[in-house]
């Protein structure tokens, strides 16, 4: 148990302007507008593959691990199929985060001002704020990362017992998502500590290794069922090329400093810096969890281009450096973060709420329909006459086929699943989970409805089928300007399915 000096009982009262009534009203309020926007935006190509997977229960996918997919059985049966039930785990699992940060800012010798002041910061960063919302195994694996975090922060002071937090977070996190496996970075400075290392003579941090692991069980499970193929999905994501390069490494860089604004991101890495004047062992386990994922990410970014979400739990963690220092410049650089966050929140709600303006300043410019290019802001528009042209031109017994990921699931969520579509794999490397659902024998000989928005598709479609018919498009038209353009063919006998269909 920690002992009576320890951060942990420290500033547990109010403090100051930070009142508990006050944390509580921040985070139901935050929580409540996350929820209206979650059912009233569009789901995106993304959000509606994992509605897709939740239909199809597997112990895990393809290319994504299963607990948020699985999150989403419930919330549907209880809210019906709509995007406020595919969103709802990532609104409970922003709300593991921000409950997380009170008691971690005591461990750390604060209270509920930092907290307050992390949780608020973050509200203001693109990252957080659509984040909280969006349907990604990211946002769970960031809230088992932030109480993963909170529990190593314990064992550093001396509670055993924090070893059961750490193995549940870190096996949850791993079915969310893998890169939960470099919160391990802070078993280094856990380790360091006699006190730390005595603990290893008990039962209480090898039960908690065997929880994690069991945890993780679903993921090895369907690995052993389809040789690996999730497992490799992962490794094939590792940058191989030889040679290294800054190109990279400065796209990943500013990417990050995007997520949280430039400004805020200067802050926190100038309060970080100040923070190493901090002894106390929770501060160097801190420390490792929030740069472990930044410089893991950077490092592979010598090698190749990484996504600048994927180094996101450092930056939810670097909110704590920057609320224990928040005063002098940076205190001004996070004012104008947060200027400027909310900013590009607020124009960001406007091109997913109103995307019509932005399409037509685009089209302008970039010459549409003559650019081949497909831009995703389009894919905002026309998605009710996408499926009032289909079901038109569909036949029965036919089946919906397209070779967009995207175009499949959208299609499939906006009818709740009436339409009966499948995935054509011809190019790209996602939303692959959806060929395990079908086998050969189930498709071969089958009618299909293609829908592609890639002229280049259509003229492969003859080595697939027997009989290929193309039928009128759907232009898509605003103020009279062509802004989105589908093409439909009428494929009858289907002849290849594995390898495009299935797997």
């Amino acid at each position: 148990m920690a002992s009576e000096t320890s951060p942990a009982r420290l500033a547990d009262a109010d403090d100051g302007w930070w009142t508990r009534r006050r944390w509580i009203a921040l985070l139901a309020g935050t929580t409540l507008l996350h929820a209206v926007l979650a059912a009233v935006l569009p789901l995106s190509g993304d959000e509606a593959y994992y509605w897709d997977c939740s239909r199809h229960l597997d112990w895990s996918y393809h290319d994504q691990p299963p607990l948020v997919i699985w999150a989403m059985v419930p919330f549907r049966a209880l809210l019906g199929e709509n995007g406020l039930a595919v969103r709802a785990p990532a609104l409970l699992a922003s709300l593991v985060q921000g409950l997380c940060f009170p008691p971690l800012a005591r461990r750390l010798g604060g209270g509920l001002r930092e907290a307050g002041r992390a949780f608020l910061l973050l509200q203001l960063t693109p990252l957080w704020f659509f984040g909280s919302f969006y349907a990604s195994t990211d946002v769970a694996m960031m809230a088992c990362y932030v109480a993963a975090t909170w529990a190593a922060v314990a064992v550093a002071q001396g509670e055993r017992r924090g070893w059961w937090g750490f193995g549940l977070a870190a096996g949850l996190g791993f079915v969310s998502k893998f890169p939960i496996v470099l919160v391990l970075a802070v078993l280094a400075p856990l380790l360091l500590r006699r006190q730390v290392r005595a603990q290893l003579r008990t039962p209480t941090p090898w039960l908690a290794a065997l929880l994690a692991a069991l945890l993780t069980a679903p993921v090895w499970i369907y690995a052993g069922q389809h040789a690996f193929d999730n497992i490799a999905f992962q490794s094939g994501r590792v940058p191989t090329r030889s040679g290294v390069t800054l190109k990279h490494l400065g796209s990943f860089v500013a990417a990050n400093l995007a997520l949280v604004t430039p400004f805020v991101g200067l802050a926190m890495a100038h309060a970080a810096l100040l923070c190493l004047k901090r002894r106390d062992a929770g501060w160097s386990v801190l420390r490792f969890a929030a740069g472990a994922p930044l410089a893991f990410f950077g490092l592979l970014s010598l090698r190749g281009s990484m996504s600048a979400h994927w180094g996101a739990p450092g930056l939810v963690l670097g909110a704590l450096f920057l609320a224990f220092e928040l005063d002098g410049v940076r205190r001004w650089l996070t004012r104008a973060g947060a200027v400027l966050g909310g900013a590009a929140i607020a124009a960001a709600l406007a091109l997913v709420l109103v995307p019509e303006p932005f399409i037509e300043l685009e089209s302008s410019v970039r010459g549409f329909p003559d650019d081949p290019s497909r831009a995703e802001l389009r894919d905002l528009v026309g998605n009710d006459e996408l499926v009032a042209g289909t079901r038109a031109r569909l036949r029965p017994g036919e089946l919906v086929a397209s070779d967009s990921y995207s175009t499949v699931h959208v299609l499939a969520f906006l009818t709740a699943g009436e339409l009966e579509t499948r995935l054509a794999y011809l190019h790209g490397s996602h939303g692959l989970a959806s060929l395990y659902w079908h086998a050969p024998g189930d498709l071969l000989g089958r009618d299909m409805l293609f829908v592609t928005e890639d002229d280049r598709v259509v003229a492969r479609l003859p080595e697939l089928f027997a009989e290929v018919e193309e039928l009128p498009p759907l232009t898509v038209e605003l103020d009279g300007k062509p802004v989105r353009r589908v093409r439909f063919a009428r494929c009858r006998e289907l002849r290849v399915a594995e390898g495009v269909f299935t797997r």
